[in-house]
């Protein structure tokens, strides 16, 4: 959601609208990191106008009347502001719906569309932002997260949108194994599972998802696929801007394999020959997930989320800033995971926009059915499905 949002915006509403038309869901959940993008200062105006016309849409479009927007706009306050936002929407058919009210502890019904952008005081949310020392450096900056809690016809369920932090560095990411910008996620998210288990409420389904920022051991990546040392040999070179910059040379012909900069990846991946022959590959390299064994995920038979290209023209390409990653998860705690495996139906698990340009990090949605519903609901309704998105915005 940044300057390029006139530009984006008509292929990337159609592409959620395209998602949302084909699962059909009761309930529709959408996240949003980095509200504003980069220039969060100069866009931050245009976000009401975003949320006002993407509810608009959904709501003629789906019978999604009913729900709540927030978007996280007081850049000014820089202990509590994360860039965070989210649209939760409700079919008319949906009996009842509900918010807690964390101040008092109840359920506040939901009968209308309610968009709200305050910083503090807010009653129907948890935010929280990052302390400094959690952050690689100790260099803070907007992440953080959001949960909220709905009750769906007496179903009740934490939806938490998380944004944790990146790979400042590609030459930094692959001096060890694990990273030392993956130690610090691991860190944030132990922290954040920590924050909502104080509320003695861990038996709550909960579904995170957000930009983890999940790496690939970029380290093992350059030693077991990239640049073998079998056949690749590492160059230390001076950059023109006086910073190292490493080189993967092939032992034969001489040809760079891998070159690396603080904040440049070029590599010979490209999405048709991950999904061909590398996909198994590197989600074995994806081993930040298994750091937090009380958290579940659907497989993954999609490519990386991110880096692609923010060029209009170029929605199927990555970008060579950072090694491809899956830094979109949608990921469910133990009662949650339970209870969408005691449904016989259909899971998808994907990327949106797979042709279209989306900004650097495609949507990921997850499509499920929870047990929702008593035995005075209709048939069409016992069971609910559930549409979750992730949307990095910058």
């Amino acid at each position: 959601l940044d300057r390029q949002l006139e530009h984006l915006q008509a292929g990337w509403l159609s592409e959620i609208v395209k998602v949302i038309e084909s699962k059909a869901p009761k309930v529709l959940a959408i996240h949003f990191q980095e509200i504003g993008g980069k220039e969060f200062k100069e866009n931050m105006h245009q976000m009401k106008h975003f949320f006002q016309k993407l509810y608009t849409t959904l709501s003629e479009k789906f019978n999604l009347r009913r729900g709540l927007g927030y978007y996280d706009q007081d850049f000014t306050n820089v202990d509590t502001f994360t860039a965070l936002g989210l649209l939760y929407l409700f079919h008319d058919d949906v009996k009842e719906a509900s918010v807690c009210n964390f101040q008092t502890g109840n359920f506040e019904a939901i009968e209308n569309f309610t968009l709200t952008s305050d910083s503090v005081a807010l009653p129907h949310f948890h935010k929280l932002r990052f302390s400094k020392e959690l952050f690689p450096k100790s260099r803070p900056s907007r992440k953080g997260f959001l949960q909220c809690r709905l009750q769906v016809n007496g179903f009740v369920i934490d939806l938490v949108n998380i944004h944790l932090f990146h790979d400042a560095c590609n030459i930094e990411a692959v001096e060890s194994s694990p990273s030392v910008f993956a130690k610090k996620r691991e860190n944030g998210l132990k922290f954040v599972l920590k924050q909502l288990d104080q509320e003695k409420n861990c038996q709550i389904p909960m579904v995170l998802f957000g930009d983890f920022n999940f790496r690939l051991d970029t380290k093992c990546l350059i030693e077991e696929v990239l640049a073998p040392s079998s056949v690749a040999v590492q160059m230390i070179v001076q950059g023109d801007d006086g910073k190292p910059n490493l080189q993967y040379r092939d032992l034969n012909s001489g040809e760079n394999l891998v070159e690396m900069k603080t904040k440049l990846f070029n590599h010979k991946l490209n999405v048709g020959n991950i999904q061909s022959d590398n996909l198994e590959r590197l989600y074995k390299l994806d081993r930040e997930p298994l750091c937090h064994t009380m958290l579940h995920e659907f497989p993954i038979q999609f490519v990386p989320s991110y880096p692609f290209s923010e060029n209009i023209d170029c929605g199927k390409d990555y970008m060579y800033t950072r090694a491809p990653a899956w830094c979109d998860r949608i990921l469910l705690n133990e009662p949650a995971w339970l209870l969408a495996n005691s449904v016989s139906s259909s899971v998808c698990y994907d990327i949106v926009g797979k042709d279209t340009c989306m900004g650097d990090h495609k949507p990921v949605c997850l499509g499920l059915s929870f047990p929702i519903g008593n035995s005075s609901s209709s048939s069409s309704l016992s069971h609910k499905k559930i549409a979750a998105s992730s949307q990095n915005s910058s």
